[in-house]
Protein backbone atom coordinates (compact mmCIF):
# COMPACT_ATOMS: atom_id res chain seq x y z
CA UNK A 1 0.00 0.00 0.00
CA UNK A 2 1.32 3.42 -0.98
CA UNK A 3 1.32 6.35 1.44
CA UNK A 4 0.23 9.93 0.82
CA UNK A 5 0.43 12.76 3.34
CA UNK A 6 -1.93 15.71 3.52
CA UNK A 7 -2.67 18.58 5.85
CA UNK A 8 -6.44 18.06 5.47
CA UNK A 9 -8.57 15.15 4.34
CA UNK A 10 -12.12 16.11 3.34
CA UNK A 11 -14.63 13.29 3.20
CA UNK A 12 -17.41 13.99 0.72
CA UNK A 13 -17.30 15.92 -2.55
CA UNK A 14 -20.26 17.82 -1.17
CA UNK A 15 -20.88 21.53 -1.58
CA UNK A 16 -19.57 22.18 1.95
CA UNK A 17 -16.64 19.82 1.40
CA UNK A 18 -15.56 21.52 -1.82
CA UNK A 19 -15.84 24.95 -0.18
CA UNK A 20 -13.70 23.81 2.73
CA UNK A 21 -11.12 22.24 0.41
CA UNK A 22 -10.81 25.43 -1.63
CA UNK A 23 -10.38 27.58 1.48
CA UNK A 24 -7.66 25.27 2.80
CA UNK A 25 -5.82 25.28 -0.55
CA UNK A 26 -5.93 29.06 -0.67
CA UNK A 27 -4.23 29.02 2.75
CA UNK A 28 -1.39 26.92 1.31
CA UNK A 29 -2.46 23.58 2.78
CA UNK A 30 -2.31 20.23 0.99
CA UNK A 31 -5.85 18.85 0.66
CA UNK A 32 -7.41 15.62 -0.56
CA UNK A 33 -11.15 15.21 -1.12
CA UNK A 34 -12.56 11.68 -1.24
CA UNK A 35 -16.04 10.74 -2.46
CA UNK A 36 -17.47 7.24 -2.38
CA UNK A 37 -19.80 7.82 -5.35
CA UNK A 38 -19.08 9.09 -8.84
CA UNK A 39 -20.92 12.39 -8.29
CA UNK A 40 -20.17 15.76 -6.74
CA UNK A 41 -22.81 17.63 -4.76
CA UNK A 42 -25.01 14.55 -4.59
CA UNK A 43 -26.63 15.62 -1.31
CA UNK A 44 -28.63 18.19 -3.30
CA UNK A 45 -28.28 17.26 -6.98
CA UNK A 46 -28.78 13.49 -6.82
CA UNK A 47 -31.34 13.83 -4.03
CA UNK A 48 -33.50 16.11 -6.25
CA UNK A 49 -33.43 18.69 -3.47
CA UNK A 50 -33.50 22.28 -4.85
CA UNK A 51 -32.97 23.73 -1.39
CA UNK A 52 -35.05 26.19 0.63
CA UNK A 53 -34.97 29.70 2.10
CA UNK A 54 -33.22 31.11 -0.96
CA UNK A 55 -34.47 34.59 -0.07
CA UNK A 56 -32.46 34.57 3.16
CA UNK A 57 -29.70 37.20 2.83
CA UNK A 58 -26.17 35.78 2.73
CA UNK A 59 -22.74 37.39 2.40
CA UNK A 60 -21.19 34.76 0.19
CA UNK A 61 -17.48 34.01 0.06
CA UNK A 62 -15.73 34.74 -3.27
CA UNK A 63 -15.68 31.01 -4.09
CA UNK A 64 -19.44 30.67 -3.56
CA UNK A 65 -20.03 33.90 -5.49
CA UNK A 66 -18.00 32.58 -8.40
CA UNK A 67 -20.16 29.45 -8.58
CA UNK A 68 -23.39 31.42 -8.23
CA UNK A 69 -22.40 33.85 -10.97
CA UNK A 70 -21.62 30.97 -13.32
CA UNK A 71 -25.02 29.39 -12.60
CA UNK A 72 -26.79 32.69 -13.26
CA UNK A 73 -24.79 33.36 -16.44
CA UNK A 74 -25.78 29.96 -17.80
CA UNK A 75 -29.45 30.52 -16.85
CA UNK A 76 -29.35 27.58 -14.44
CA UNK A 77 -30.64 29.82 -11.66
CA UNK A 78 -31.85 33.34 -11.02
CA UNK A 79 -29.87 35.40 -8.48
CA UNK A 80 -32.43 34.55 -5.80
CA UNK A 81 -32.66 30.83 -6.63
CA UNK A 82 -33.68 28.09 -6.80
CA UNK A 83 -31.53 26.11 -9.24
CA UNK A 84 -32.17 23.77 -12.16
CA UNK A 85 -30.63 20.69 -10.59
CA UNK A 86 -29.99 18.55 -13.71
CA UNK A 87 -27.67 21.24 -15.13
CA UNK A 88 -25.88 21.90 -11.86
CA UNK A 89 -23.60 18.85 -11.74
CA UNK A 90 -21.50 19.52 -14.88
CA UNK A 91 -20.99 23.14 -13.80
CA UNK A 92 -19.85 21.94 -10.38
CA UNK A 93 -17.42 19.49 -12.01
CA UNK A 94 -16.05 22.36 -14.12
CA UNK A 95 -15.52 24.39 -10.93
CA UNK A 96 -13.57 21.47 -9.42
CA UNK A 97 -11.37 21.23 -12.51
CA UNK A 98 -10.72 24.96 -12.83
CA UNK A 99 -9.96 25.27 -9.10
CA UNK A 100 -7.43 22.42 -9.25
CA UNK A 101 -9.04 20.52 -6.36
CA UNK A 102 -7.72 16.98 -5.81
CA UNK A 103 -10.88 14.85 -5.71
CA UNK A 104 -10.89 11.05 -5.76
CA UNK A 105 -14.25 9.58 -6.67
CA UNK A 106 -15.44 6.01 -5.97
CA UNK A 107 -13.23 6.00 -2.87
CA UNK A 108 -14.47 4.88 0.53
CA UNK A 109 -13.12 4.98 4.08
CA UNK A 110 -12.33 1.58 5.58
CA UNK A 111 -11.06 2.77 8.96
CA UNK A 112 -9.32 5.64 10.73
CA UNK A 113 -6.54 5.23 13.30
CA UNK A 114 -4.58 7.82 15.23
CA UNK A 115 -0.83 7.47 14.84
CA UNK A 116 1.79 9.78 16.33
CA UNK A 117 -0.58 12.72 16.65
CA UNK A 118 -1.85 12.34 13.07
CA UNK A 119 -4.47 10.16 11.41
CA UNK A 120 -3.89 7.13 9.24
CA UNK A 121 -6.94 6.69 7.01
CA UNK A 122 -7.31 3.46 5.08
CA UNK A 123 -9.20 3.89 1.82
CA UNK A 124 -10.48 1.48 -0.80
CA UNK A 125 -11.24 2.07 -4.47
CA UNK A 126 -10.73 0.33 -7.81
CA UNK A 127 -6.97 0.41 -7.20
CA UNK A 128 -7.30 -1.54 -3.94
CA UNK A 129 -6.39 -0.48 -0.40
CA UNK A 130 -4.54 2.76 0.10
CA UNK A 131 -3.31 4.57 3.22
CA UNK A 132 -3.42 8.33 3.63
CA UNK A 133 -1.75 10.23 6.48
CA UNK A 134 -3.40 13.50 7.45
CA UNK A 135 -3.18 16.11 10.17
CA UNK A 136 -6.89 16.79 10.15
CA UNK A 137 -10.16 15.22 8.98
CA UNK A 138 -13.30 17.07 7.94
CA UNK A 139 -16.28 14.82 7.22
CA UNK A 140 -19.05 16.55 5.25
CA UNK A 141 -21.14 13.47 4.45
CA UNK A 142 -24.68 13.08 5.78
CA UNK A 143 -24.08 9.70 7.39
CA UNK A 144 -20.59 10.48 8.83
CA UNK A 145 -18.74 8.16 6.45
CA UNK A 146 -15.44 8.45 8.35
CA UNK A 147 -16.96 6.28 11.10
CA UNK A 148 -17.98 3.26 8.98
CA UNK A 149 -18.71 1.12 12.04
CA UNK A 150 -21.22 3.62 13.43
CA UNK A 151 -22.81 5.55 10.59
CA UNK A 152 -25.19 8.33 11.53
CA UNK A 153 -28.91 7.59 11.14
CA UNK A 154 -30.76 10.80 10.23
CA UNK A 155 -33.81 12.10 12.05
CA UNK A 156 -35.80 11.64 8.86
CA UNK A 157 -35.41 10.92 5.16
CA UNK A 158 -37.25 11.75 1.98
CA UNK A 159 -37.16 10.04 -1.38
CA UNK A 160 -37.80 12.74 -3.97
CA UNK A 161 -39.12 12.40 -7.51
CA UNK A 162 -39.62 14.65 -10.51
CA UNK A 163 -43.24 14.70 -11.69
CA UNK A 164 -44.53 15.31 -15.20
CA UNK A 165 -47.88 16.99 -15.72
CA UNK A 166 -47.93 18.10 -19.33
CA UNK A 167 -45.97 19.81 -22.08
CA UNK A 168 -44.24 23.16 -21.63
CA UNK A 169 -44.57 25.91 -24.22
CA UNK A 170 -41.73 28.05 -25.55
CA UNK A 171 -42.49 30.85 -23.08
CA UNK A 172 -41.82 28.53 -20.15
CA UNK A 173 -45.44 28.08 -19.12
CA UNK A 174 -47.34 24.83 -18.82
CA UNK A 175 -49.11 23.81 -21.95
CA UNK A 176 -50.60 20.75 -23.55
CA UNK A 177 -53.93 19.20 -22.64
CA UNK A 178 -53.32 19.18 -18.91
CA UNK A 179 -51.67 22.60 -18.48
CA UNK A 180 -50.23 21.56 -15.09
CA UNK A 181 -47.51 23.21 -13.03
CA UNK A 182 -46.44 23.20 -9.38
CA UNK A 183 -49.18 25.69 -8.43
CA UNK A 184 -51.85 23.24 -9.57
CA UNK A 185 -50.59 20.38 -7.41
CA UNK A 186 -51.43 20.83 -3.73
CA UNK A 187 -49.96 18.28 -1.31
CA UNK A 188 -52.42 16.62 1.09
CA UNK A 189 -52.22 17.53 4.75
CA UNK A 190 -50.28 15.33 7.14
CA UNK A 191 -46.63 16.14 6.44
CA UNK A 192 -45.65 12.85 4.76
CA UNK A 193 -45.67 14.43 1.30
CA UNK A 194 -44.60 17.85 0.05
CA UNK A 195 -44.42 19.40 -3.42
CA UNK A 196 -41.83 22.03 -4.39
CA UNK A 197 -40.72 23.72 -7.59
CA UNK A 198 -37.36 24.13 -9.28
CA UNK A 199 -35.87 26.79 -11.54
CA UNK A 200 -38.55 26.53 -14.25
CA UNK A 201 -42.37 26.24 -14.07
CA UNK A 202 -42.26 22.71 -15.44
CA UNK A 203 -40.04 21.49 -12.57
CA UNK A 204 -42.25 19.83 -9.99
CA UNK A 205 -40.62 17.74 -7.26
CA UNK A 206 -42.50 15.39 -4.95
CA UNK A 207 -40.89 14.91 -1.52
CA UNK A 208 -41.96 11.62 0.03
CA UNK A 209 -41.06 10.81 3.65
CA UNK A 210 -39.70 7.33 4.41
CA UNK A 211 -38.36 5.68 7.56
CA UNK A 212 -34.84 6.78 8.58
CA UNK A 213 -33.64 3.17 8.33
CA UNK A 214 -35.16 2.44 4.90
CA UNK A 215 -32.77 1.57 2.11
CA UNK A 216 -33.38 2.75 -1.46
CA UNK A 217 -35.38 -0.30 -2.70
CA UNK A 218 -37.64 -0.07 0.37
CA UNK A 219 -38.16 3.65 -0.09
CA UNK A 220 -38.90 3.27 -3.79
CA UNK A 221 -41.44 0.52 -3.09
CA UNK A 222 -43.24 2.72 -0.55
CA UNK A 223 -43.28 5.61 -3.01
CA UNK A 224 -44.74 3.43 -5.76
CA UNK A 225 -47.43 2.10 -3.41
CA UNK A 226 -48.33 5.63 -2.38
CA UNK A 227 -48.42 6.79 -5.98
CA UNK A 228 -50.70 3.93 -6.96
CA UNK A 229 -53.30 5.25 -4.48
CA UNK A 230 -52.59 8.95 -5.09
CA UNK A 231 -55.41 11.54 -4.79
CA UNK A 232 -57.82 11.91 -7.70
CA UNK A 233 -56.53 15.44 -8.38
CA UNK A 234 -53.11 13.94 -9.12
CA UNK A 235 -54.21 11.38 -11.68
CA UNK A 236 -52.96 13.46 -14.63
CA UNK A 237 -49.44 13.44 -13.17
CA UNK A 238 -46.80 10.76 -13.66
CA UNK A 239 -43.45 10.07 -12.01
CA UNK A 240 -40.71 11.09 -14.44
CA UNK A 241 -37.63 10.18 -12.37
CA UNK A 242 -36.83 9.04 -8.82
CA UNK A 243 -33.77 10.33 -7.00
CA UNK A 244 -30.94 7.86 -6.43
CA UNK A 245 -30.00 9.56 -3.15
CA UNK A 246 -32.14 10.27 -0.11
CA UNK A 247 -32.70 13.76 1.18
CA UNK A 248 -31.66 13.39 4.83
CA UNK A 249 -32.69 15.63 7.71
CA UNK A 250 -29.42 16.51 9.42
CA UNK A 251 -28.86 19.27 11.98
CA UNK A 252 -26.56 22.07 10.76
CA UNK A 253 -23.22 22.95 12.31
CA UNK A 254 -19.93 21.24 13.11
CA UNK A 255 -19.55 18.46 15.67
CA UNK A 256 -16.28 17.08 16.99
CA UNK A 257 -15.57 13.40 16.34
CA UNK A 258 -12.00 13.47 17.66
CA UNK A 259 -9.12 15.85 18.07
CA UNK A 260 -8.76 17.69 14.70
CA UNK A 261 -11.56 15.48 13.34
CA UNK A 262 -14.89 17.21 12.71
CA UNK A 263 -18.24 16.39 11.13
CA UNK A 264 -19.88 19.22 9.15
CA UNK A 265 -22.75 17.66 7.17
CA UNK A 266 -23.31 19.66 4.01
CA UNK A 267 -26.94 18.61 3.85
CA UNK A 268 -27.64 20.41 7.10
CA UNK A 269 -27.60 23.75 5.29
CA UNK A 270 -30.53 25.22 3.41
CA UNK A 271 -29.20 25.15 -0.15
CA UNK A 272 -26.01 24.49 -2.15
CA UNK A 273 -24.62 28.02 -2.10
CA UNK A 274 -25.02 28.30 1.66
CA UNK A 275 -23.30 24.91 2.06
CA UNK A 276 -20.30 26.01 -0.04
CA UNK A 277 -20.05 29.21 1.95
CA UNK A 278 -20.25 27.45 5.31
CA UNK A 279 -17.48 25.06 4.27
CA UNK A 280 -15.27 28.05 3.43
CA UNK A 281 -16.14 29.83 6.67
CA UNK A 282 -15.50 26.74 8.78
CA UNK A 283 -11.91 26.44 7.55
CA UNK A 284 -11.23 30.18 7.82
CA UNK A 285 -12.59 30.32 11.39
CA UNK A 286 -10.55 27.28 12.36
CA UNK A 287 -7.39 28.85 10.95
CA UNK A 288 -8.11 32.09 12.82
CA UNK A 289 -8.58 30.18 16.08
CA UNK A 290 -5.30 28.34 15.53
CA UNK A 291 -3.44 31.61 14.95
CA UNK A 292 -4.98 33.13 18.06
CA UNK A 293 -4.04 30.04 20.06
CA UNK A 294 -0.44 30.19 18.82
CA UNK A 295 -0.24 33.91 19.62
CA UNK A 296 -1.57 33.40 23.14
CA UNK A 297 0.82 30.52 23.75
CA UNK A 298 3.77 32.65 22.63
CA UNK A 299 2.74 35.49 24.96
CA UNK A 300 2.26 33.20 27.98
Amino acid sequence: MANDEYSLLVCGATFAGLGAAQAAREAGRSVLVIERTASAGKEFVNAFNPGRHWAKPLELSPFAERFRDDLVRRNVMEPGGPVHLPAMHPILCLLIKESGLDVRFLTEVVDVKERGGRYCVRLINAGGLHEVITDEILDTSSDRATTPGSLHVPEGKRLNAYLYGGAVDAAGGAGGASGLDVASLAAPEGGAVAVVGGRYPSEVILKFAVAPTDDWPQGRRKLHLYWKERPAAWQAWTIAAIADEFESLVAPGARQVGKRWSWLPSEGFDHPLEAIDQGVRYVRLEQLEQREGSRNAAMA
